[in-house]
């Protein structure tokens, strides 16, 4: 005899046996089925922040937990190439920490409190077919029995059986960077923190689980996953030595592995979506929605798809609603999981670095998380300009305190700044960083290139800078300088001051790359083209130049280094100039003279740029071209 039932569940893990919970408690008669035998374990990052504690313990399923075990709750710490994001989470429902439990005891708990609940449950059992399609009436199983229900859920992960019998295909497909191999540990120190700890190609989770387990999971390209079984396990236990800011590695030896590693090739972190729901089914969980598992957001989505579904339904809803609402809560965070599973480059450290030192943005980036803050509210335009801006000033003035300045050296004429001497170059730096502190920066700087009268204001406090330290020892004017930029930096990445015009962020910014560039020629040392200081100085100059050509109703001005473009304008050109990276910098930023910069590989006429390609005024005699 055909059994019935008012819904069957494809899947008994978090999603499934969440979702079969509510709906026995609503008076339904639910059979729960999944493939493996319980309790089993299965790849998964194991971490549920407080959103999902909250799911846990209203299900009852935390108090299940903590009958049989002893959980660890743990802050968190996001490190990127050295900038640590640590702390606690904003609390919801009483909780503000996370915590990490392996899935062969998680899974074991819900699955108990599933059948406390009245839902009939059996492991081991395969779904070989579906019965009926529109709508869809139960499921035929691999013995050939046919059980007929009026829902069908597939909550049987990324591999879905119910998905794949019903046709659905994964749409806007991901893939990132990452590959894992993890293992868990017995006998490290306990710890109150979930450590991640990602380097330029590698990465290290290190984070107490359950009654005294530790979970470490290694994360490289993917060929760390490639090869024997051997190789595998040498690159793992290599792996754990590289990460010594989180993770003593001596403290290995005194600990036992209680597990094979478990091998997890980036092939199976490649995100998807499928159709969420149609006549008699639905998808939740990983089935439905995968994303890169790098945010340990798998189980919290699947717990949360699982009460949406189960309290409409039990409510007398339908689910017309449910793809809709699945897919507007995971807006942001599938694209956020895969940006996070590429490797720390280009600005992850100007990012890293200001998040780290900005207490707002911390705690605002540790709550997206929980899913109470966007990601976008956290990498705002102007907080990622101010950042940037800061990575790339904290580089230049790094550069210039390591400069090996003596005597000889000190008394140099700067080439680019003819009345100045290397001494009086670096009193302007000072001065610049103080000034920019104290919110005096010449206003009317933007204004300077159209206004002689400006130009020559300009040039008098700039001098002013250098004459109030002309009898001060240049250590005390280093020390000006340390002091003053590394102050600046700080309110850069907190996003406080310095009062003044939006442009005034990247104003002295801009200086700095522009006279560290005079410092390095003057000093005959290698110009440098890869640094962020000189990034950010060379994309801060053709702005301006964009500008200053916009005002004056030129066509659009390309410049070229013979490897990457930049257009200066909308619309065509009419005239591309090309050179090398150094010599287009400095020919933008008033260093070159103006015979050097027509003798540059101009593709049209450039007279009508001449007297608006630097932002000072160029006489012929400004600098002999080199």
């Amino acid at each position: 005899m055909t059994e019935r039932y008012d819904a069957v569940v494809v899947g008994a893990r978090c999603a499934g046996s969440t979702l079969a919970t509510l709906l026995a408690r609503a008076g339904w008669r639910v059979l729960l089925l999944d493939r493996d035998p319980f309790p089993s374990d299965t790849v998964s990052t194991h971490v549920m922040f407080p959103d999902t504690l909250q799911r846990l313990d209203e299900l009852g399923a935390l108090a299940e937990l903590k009958a049989s075990h002893e959980l660890r709750m743990v802050k968190f710490s996001w490190r990127v190439l050295g900038h640590d994001v640590a702390g606690g989470f904003t609390p919801i429902g009483g909780f503000d920490r996370a915590t990490c439990v392996r899935r062969i005891t998680l899974d074991a708990a819900l699955v108990e409190v599933a059948k406390a609940s009245g839902v009939e449950f059996r492991a081991g059992v395969e779904v070989a077919g579906l019965i009926g399609s529109d709508p869809v009436q139960g499921v035929v199983l691999e013995t050939g029995e046919r059980i007929e229900s009026t829902w069908v859920f597939g909550a049987d992960g990324r591999v879905s059986t119910v998905a794949r019998r019903l046709g659905v295909r994964a749409t806007d497909e991901r893939r990132g960077e990452m590959s894992f191999l993890l293992a868990y540990w017995r006998g490290l120190p306990p710890s109150d923190w979930c450590h991640i700890d990602v380097h330029e190609q590698s990465a290290l989770m290190s984070v107490p689980c359950e009654d005294g387990v530790h979970l470490l999971s290694v994360t490289g390209t993917p060929e760390l996953t490639r090869g024997s079984a051997a190789q595998r396990e040498e690159r793992y236990l290599a792996a754990l030595h590289q990460f010594p800011a989180v993770l003593n590695a001596r403290l290995l030896d005194g600990a036992e592995r209680i597990s094979p590693i478990v091998v997890v090739p980036e092939t199976m972190l490649r995100g998807h979506y499928r159709t969420a729901n149609g006549p008699g089914w639905a998808l939740l969980g990983d089935a439905g929605h995968f994303k890169h598992p790098v945010t340990a957001q798998g189980i919290g989505d699947a717990i949360e798809q699982a009460w949406y579904i189960g309290a409409t339904l039990a409510a007398g809803g339908d689910l017309d609603g449910y793809q809709e609402w699945r897919d507007n809560r995971a807006a942001e965070y599938y694209e956020w999981s895969f940006a996070l599973a590429a490797f720390a480059r280009g600005r992850a450290a100007a990012t890293f670095s200001g998040l780290a030192s900005d207490p707002v943005a911390s705690q605002e980036f540790l709550d997206t998380f929980t899913k109470r803050v966007r990601p976008s509210r956290v990498n705002t335009r102007e907080r990622l300009a101010r950042w940037n801006a800061a990575w790339a000033y904290d580089d230049g003035r790094r550069q210039v305190l390591a400069m090996d300045l003596d005597e000889e050296r000190l008394a140099l004429q700067v080439p680019a700044c003819p009345e100045w001497t290397v001494r009086d170059l670096i009193a302007h730096l000072a001065g610049i960083a103080e000034d920019t502190l104290r919110g005096s920066y010449f206003d009317e700087a933007l204004d300077a290139w159209r206004d002689p009268g400006i130009a020559e204001r300009r040039e008098a406090w700039t001098a002013g800078q250098v004459s109030t330290r002309a009898d001060s020892p240049i250590e005390a004017v280093l020390r000006e300088f340390d002091e003053y930029s590394g102050r600046l930096v700080t309110l850069m990445r907190r996003c406080e001051g310095p009062a003044g015009p939006p442009w005034l962020l990247s104003a002295p910014v801009g200086d700095l790359a522009v006279h560290l560039a005079d410092l390095r020629e003057a000093l005959g040392l290698e110009p440098d083209e890869t640094s962020p200081i000189t990034h950010f100085g060379f994309a801060a100059y053709r702005d301006w130049l964009r500008a200053r050509i916009a005002e004056r109703g030129l066509p659009p001005l390309r410049l070229s280094d013979g490897h990457k473009d930049w257009l200066l304008g909308s619309g065509e050109p009419s005239v591309t100039l090309t050179a090398d990276r150094t010599e287009l910098f400095r020919a933008i930023t008033g260093r070159r003279s103006a015979a050097a910069i027509r003798s540059y590989d101009w593709s049209g006429d450039p007279t009508p740029y001449l007297p608006i390609i630097a932002p000072y005024p160029l006489p012929a005699d400004r600098l002999a071209a080199h």
